[in-house]
């Protein structure tokens, strides 16, 4: 094969990608509105502003199509949570464990980490909307839906490690139950806000936030 020839391939293959990665994108923002009921290969090639032709070259099975928008959707919020979680745990390892047993430490921690928290799942709300949404129906729809189980459960395993990391460093003997606790609630605060994400009540988030951090490192409001 020519050097030409092989350019052409890795063009066409270049642009194939792109316009399958388009197609996931609009198949996402579809699921974030119509849930999966509603997510057709029509509804999504109006959303791309594809032909239909083009979704169903792509993704002849429309539950492949689904699954994979789950999965793409998944993996950029897991990225996010993980690039988060990297400012926390460089903070926790700056500490000798001596310190983090000293409670006026654990008490200026349980501020800081309650105000990178609060920002953290503010942002989410706001810049993230599309893939909260999403997540939320793979939640529901798992029930109804064997081939999401899998993806639900490694989805919401890796949520969870981050925050039983966090508790180890406090509480080890109690660390599943005490992150298993915060992300139900950070789960919560965050599908709540979903109906309006423009509104979001910062000042309550914090409050909470703060009120489970200090539970988490054993802190006792002064």
């Amino acid at each position: 094969m020519s050097q030409i020839q092989e350019h052409n391939v890795v063009k066409r293959r270049s642009k194939g990608e792109l316009t399958r990665l388009k197609i996931l994108n609009a198949a996402i923002e579809v699921l974030a509105a119509n849930g999966i009921k509603g997510t057709t290969h029509r509804a999504i090639a109006n959303q791309a502003q594809l032909q239909l032709s083009l979704t169903t070259y792509y993704f002849k099975d429309i539950q492949q199509l689904v699954n994979e928008a789950f999965l793409l959707s998944s993996s950029r919020t897991i990225t996010t949570a993980t690039n988060a979680w990297q400012q926390v745990f460089e903070l926790l390892d700056s500490y000798t464990k001596t310190r983090l047993k000293n409670m006026s430490v654990r008490r200026d921690l349980a501020t800081t980490l309650s105000t990178i928290a609060c920002n953290y799942l503010v942002s989410k709300i706001q810049e993230n909307s599309v893939d909260l949404a999403v997540e939320q129906f793979m939640f529901t729809e798992v029930q109804v839906s064997p081939e999401l189980q899998q993806l639900a459960a490694t989805h919401r395993a890796a949520l969870m490690a981050p925050f039983e990391k966090l508790c180890a460093y406090f509480s080890p003997e109690t660390s599943t139950i005490d992150a298993d606790i915060m992300l139900t609630v950070f789960t919560q605060l965050e599908y709540r806000n979903l109906v309006n994400p423009s509104a979001v009540n910062t000042a309550y988030i914090y409050s909470v936030v703060e009120r489970l951090i200090m539970a988490v490192l054993r802190v006792k409001r002064k």
